[in-house]
């Protein structure tokens, strides 16, 4: 392994801890009430976290969908691409921002209850249907081939259906969801990638090829 290679698995591994952590201090200023807009529902300063975090979790998500494609060629590729997907985090948050310059511009309307009403939104939103499958689809892809310990591949698969509780809803989202499931969907990520990102930091990335992953 050259420098290059050993530094870019550094950085990996940075990315599997640094991705889900800033989702949770997002969700943790939230909760806090950290920049809250005045309709309750969401946090200008959680959406600056998830904007860089759902940038961050891209090369994650490749490296997973490459440990996957080592045992399900078809199956990684079409993870890779979900994954690609969470960039899209970046279109709720820039709404979230967005709803600061109404209120500042003097007008009393929720973002959420007029966004997503033209039809040019539509293919955004298939692509923020496959981001939210995609920590599904690698939860259930590793359980089946194997790849990243199990108790990992079933936080993925919790953190995802959490996460889409936590953020659906839109204008008529309440407390529970935003407050406390989405913090416990930032939760299972952190735990089940954290781990790999340490392996990684400590130049143990061998762990997951083929042949010698853990089960």
């Amino acid at each position: 392994m050259n420098r290059y290679q050993t530094l870019q698995q550094k950085m990996l591994g940075l990315a599997f801890i640094l991705g889900p952590l800033l989702f949770m201090i997002g969700a943790v200023a939230y909760v806090m009430g950290i920049g809250l807009t005045p309709f309750g529902t969401d946090s200008w300063v959680d959406a600056i976290f998830i904007t860089y975090g759902g940038l961050v979790m891209i090369p994650v998500y490749f490296e997973l969908a490459r440990i996957l494609g080592q045992r399900a060629p078809i199956f990684g590729i079409i993870c890779a691409v979900a994954g690609l997907c969470w960039g899209l985090f970046a279109m709720p948050a820039t709404l979230k921002l967005t709803q600061i310059d109404i209120i500042n511009a003097g007008l009393n309307e929720s973002i959420w209850t007029v966004s997503g009403s033209y039809a040019g939104w539509t293919p955004l939103f298939i692509g923020i249907a496959l981001l939210h499958l995609t920590p599904l689809l690698f939860g259930i892809g590793f359980l089946w081939k194997g790849g990243i310990p199990r108790w990992a591949a079933g936080l993925l698969i919790v953190g995802g259906i959490f996460l889409a509780i936590g953020v659906g809803g839109g204008a008529e989202i309440v407390f529970w969801q935003t407050g406390i499931v989405y913090p416990l969907s930032t939760l299972a990520f952190l735990s089940a990638l954290a781990p790999i990102g340490l392996r990684y930091l400590g130049g143990g990335s061998q762990v997951y090829e083929l042949g010698r992953a853990t089960a």
